[in-house]
């Protein structure tokens, strides 16, 4: 082959790579796929030049997906191609802690042998600050032998024990105490794990976390007229996993073009069952979440620019709920998550809420 030929190949050669690169797939598109499991769409956009951390509309990474999903297979490839095990997303959460969130015991297990870090970046949601919220005690135990940090902070200061004890987590609250979680620890607002229990009504709990006199002193002090009224015990309870299975299946046969009615009235029966129990455990009848915080200062806050108390459906992680308090899109993640819940098209309600997210950064708010 002469020079010419050889010249005319590479410059052939780098057209069709910088062509690949730039076809990326869809955001929303990404994001479905990874989360149904579908490696083989993986792969091919990882072999045209997709960067290893490109990120979904709203939930993160393919690692990230892939890891909250529990699918070890498709977060080995993503490590094979390069993908950062520690990658913070722009929502800031990491692998492990959607794994956490969502249980995968064997997923946390195989990112931690893979060398991810149970000390994420300061103020950042962190494995065990999900696993503590959202009340999975066997991986708090895991994360707690294999050396986490006990005081991680949130976005918003608070400690793992402060989120054990606003979802009424007693077991998990008393592990973290017993492993030298500091009781004293403030928020962003100057609250302590005995204010949160106090705030939250959870009288039981707040002898775990303070002496029982200091409990009565704080019981019997009178209440600052700007303060709110203490809330009623909430949980966010997880949807069961035969839930998420029939709505991972009616997802699966929806994206094939396959009949959807038998498995839809299945999905809706398990939902209706799941709602029934959950009314059982809760003072809400359905699964549900508080915003844990807003941006200081953001309109629609309290008095003091502190907590927003806006309830949207269960499954947002804490950091997609701050996230949307912070730019103003709880509508859309709410009814994101409703959408979720019924087994309905949610590719449009993604990019309004990736859009409302980056108008939001824009502006630096």
């Amino acid at each position: 082959m002469n020079t010419a030929a050889r010249a005319l190949l590479a410059v052939s050669a780098a057209f069709f790579l910088s062509s690949a690169q730039a076809e990326l797939p869809d955001p929303a598109g990404f994001g479905r796929a990874i989360e149904l499991g579908d490696i083989r769409s993986a792969r091919r956009w990882l072999d045209e030049g997709m960067p290893p951390d490109f990120e979904a509309d709203v939930t993160g990474s393919g690692l990230m997906i892939a890891a909250g999903e529990g699918n070890i297979p498709l977060m080995q490839l993503f490590i094979e191609r390069g993908a950062n095990i520690n990658y913070v997303s722009r929502i800031g959460e990491q692998a492990i802690a959607l794994a956490a969130w969502k249980g995968h015991q064997k997923a946390v297990e195989w990112l931690i042998e893979q060398g991810a870090s149970l000390d994420p970046p300061d103020r950042t949601w962190s494995a065990l600050h999900y696993a503590a919220f959202a009340g999975k005690p066997r991986i708090v135990d895991l994360l707690v032998a294999r050396g986490a940090k006990i005081d991680a902070r949130a976005p918003n200061l608070a400690t793992p024990l402060m989120m054990a004890v606003r979802e009424g987590n007693e077991g998990i609250a008393k592990t973290l105490v017993d492993a030298g979680a500091s009781t004293t620890a403030v928020s962003d607002r100057g609250e302590n794990a005995l204010a949160w229990a106090l705030r939250y009504n959870r009288l039981k709990m707040a002898t775990l976390v303070a002496p029982p006199e200091n409990v009565a002193e704080a019981v019997s002090a009178p209440a600052l007229p700007a303060q709110p009224a203490p809330l009623p015990p909430q949980a966010s309870i997880p949807a069961p996993p035969e839930v998420s299975e029939l709505l991972k299946k009616l997802r699966q046969a929806e994206a094939q073009g396959k009949p959807t009615d038998a498995l839809r009235r299945q999905f809706m029966a398990a939902v209706e069952s799941h709602r029934k129990a959950s009314a059982k455990q809760t003072v809400k009848a359905a699964p549900s979440a508080l915003v844990i915080s807003a941006k200081r200062g953001s309109s629609g806050g309290s008095k003091a620019g502190g907590e927003r108390a806006e309830l949207v459906a269960g499954g947002a992680t804490p950091a997609a709920q701050t996230l949307a308090a912070d730019a103003g899109a709880i509508d859309i993640l709410r009814a994101l998550q409703e959408a979720q819940a019924k087994g309905q098209p949610t590719e449009e309600l993604r990019r309004r809420f990736r859009a409302a997210v980056d108008q939001m950064r824009q502006s630096g708010r």
